[in-house]
């Protein structure tokens, strides 16, 4: 009885504090949450190196922002994305057909925050931009997350709700910057995925009105930060039924985080569970002689070699993590303006592997996900 109140009571203890506000007497609370009710960023008391603080409005300027959301109606996978630097605002949303291997790209890019509206934050907020190829708006409430998107090859409408615990982490970032971040798994409470006539997924060139169903799966990922000039990334990401039903939502990362806290978790039927550090290994590939170079919306000829993920199990830990990625397409897009560039993939592909949680074992094999390679200059 002793052992099982003192196991009780350490579970208590250990689970994630819930924050009022993010930034407290100026700022930000590092660590791992279970949730932050206020993204309160421009509370935050920055410097110049002078020490003389930043005015509200540089604040505003240097924080950099972004939304990604990912929904899965098989055979379809529909990936799209806002994000902000201020100096730039970027768009895109791409289909992916699961059957055919076929990928549609729409993307758009505009100044500073033209025609862009950035309120609020992933519980109580609201983030749209528009432009002639591609228009969207994402709105944000405790409970659930709407979409509402326009481009010209597919439109979508969603609701999406909130059912499982996020992971929000909040850690230092170089000298004086921190980053916040949570993501979620999510499910379509109602919406439809409309491809257009001219859409390369059009069947006779007419036109198709598909619902999302019940089993219809989506995930967040909501970015905001004060981060380094130059910043880099990788990111695995995995939204699936397993073989025995259970719905298993993976996300792991390398290269945003400088400090023991990680945000990496996986989620068993909502039931998140916290994943360390890992390491991703990726061999480049080279393309064959005479190749030509992949624009934004290609994707490479030669065949891209697998990549290792994996976690360094030092004996103290119950946690195993041994994964295999290997490519079938990607979304790719560089834009170089001197002080600002990105390098920017995002790999369709296959993950192969086992996760341990202690004596529990998931197996992956061939399960599609994303992983992502990302450089930014900001």
């Amino acid at each position: 009885m002793m052992n099982q109140h003192y196991s009780e009571q350490t579970a208590k203890a250990s689970k994630p504090a819930v924050l009022e506000q993010l930034i407290q007497n100026g700022q930000p609370v590092f660590g791992v949450f279970s949730h932050v009710k206020n993204i309160n960023y421009l509370d935050y008391h920055s410097h110049l190196i002078s020490q003389k603080s930043l005015p509200t409005w540089r604040k505003a300027l240097k924080a950099n922002q972004f939304c990604f959301i990912q929904i899965i109606e098989p055979p379809y996978r529909i990936c799209l994305a806002l994000a902000t630097i201020k100096l730039a605002t970027s768009a895109f949303v791409y289909i992916y057909n699961e059957d055919t291997e076929q990928l549609e790209v729409c993307e758009a890019l505009q100044p500073l925050t033209l025609q862009t509206q950035l309120e609020g934050d992933c519980y109580q907020g609201r983030m749209a931009f528009t432009h002639a190829k591609l228009s969207m708006t994402l709105s944000f409430t405790p409970s659930q997350v709407s979409v509402l998107l326009d481009s010209h090859c597919i439109g979508v409408k969603a609701t999406l709700v909130r059912q499982a615990q996020p992971l929000v982490v909040c850690t230092p970032t170089g000298r004086r910057g921190w980053t916040f971040t949570q993501k979620e798994p999510l499910t379509a409470l109602s919406g439809h995925l409309f491809i257009k006539a001219h859409s390369k997924f059009a069947v006779e060139a007419q036109a198709q009105h598909i619902d999302f169903t019940a089993s219809s799966v989506a995930n967040l990922d909501w970015t905001l930060g004060y981060m380094r000039h130059e910043t880099n990334w990788f990111w695995a990401c995995i939204n699936h039924y397993l073989a025995d039903g259970r719905h298993f939502v993976l996300n792991l990362a390398m290269g945003v985080n400088e400090t023991g806290a990680s945000e990496n978790a996986c989620w068993l039927d909502g039931q998140i569970s916290y994943l360390p550090p890992v390491m991703f290994v990726r061999d480049e590939c080279k393309p064959s002689v005479g190749q030509q170079a992949a624009s934004a919306q290609t994707t490479e000829t030669s065949t891209p070699k697998p990549w290792r993920i994996y976690h360094q199990n030092l004996g103290w830990s119950t946690v195993h993590i041994d994964l295999t990625f290997t490519p079938i397409m990607a979304y790719k897009k560089t834009d170089n303006f001197g002080v600002v560039a990105s390098i920017f993939e995002q790999w369709i592909g296959f993950y192969s592997g086992e996760i341990h949680l202690g004596e529990r074992v998931i197996t992956l094999d061939k399960v599609i996900g994303l992983a992502e390679d990302h450089f930014a200059k900001w």
